[in-house]
């Protein structure tokens, strides 16, 4: 059986941080509509395997970057680079905020939870961009 290519591999690992931050985010927003707190922890969960899939996401497409478009630096890649790196830099401190402040998220939320709900929709807003952009070199 022949190895997967890297183009076949890449889209597979966009779709986890492009799927798990709006859900997170949404998720929140649900919790503190509602107070359920399933919904908050499901946002952290959401959150952290967004995290933790974002850098393979990043290597995945630096090599198909260097593979199939032969490491040509265009304006879609590079917002494409930077917003990957904002992306682990906003999703980074969300999920150790939320890790080592538990009740962050006690409602009426204080000052960390508004942060945490920020960061939240940072990295919402981020990847709606980024795929964005994605769409660009899909549908050029």
């Amino acid at each position: 059986m022949e190895a997967p290519k890297i183009q076949q591999i890449h889209p597979i690992f966009v779709a986890f941080p492009a799927a798990l931050f709006p859900s997170a985010f949404g998720a929140f927003c649900l919790y503190c509509a509602t107070g359920t707190r399933e919904f908050e922890a499901g946002a952290f969960i959401c959150a952290l395997f967004g995290l933790a899939a974002a850098p393979m996401t990043m290597a995945t497409g630096f090599l198909d970057w260097w593979t199939h478009y032969k490491a040509y630096m265009t304006s879609v890649f590079r917002i494409k680079i930077v917003g990957a790196f904002v992306l682990i830099a906003l999703a980074a401190p969300a999920v150790l905020l939320r890790a080592y402040h538990p009740g962050l998220s006690v409602l009426p939320l204080g000052g960390l939870g508004w942060v945490y709900l920020g960061l939240l929709a940072a990295c919402t807003a981020t990847v709606v961009v980024l795929g964005y952009y994605g769409g660009k070199l899909v549908f050029h």
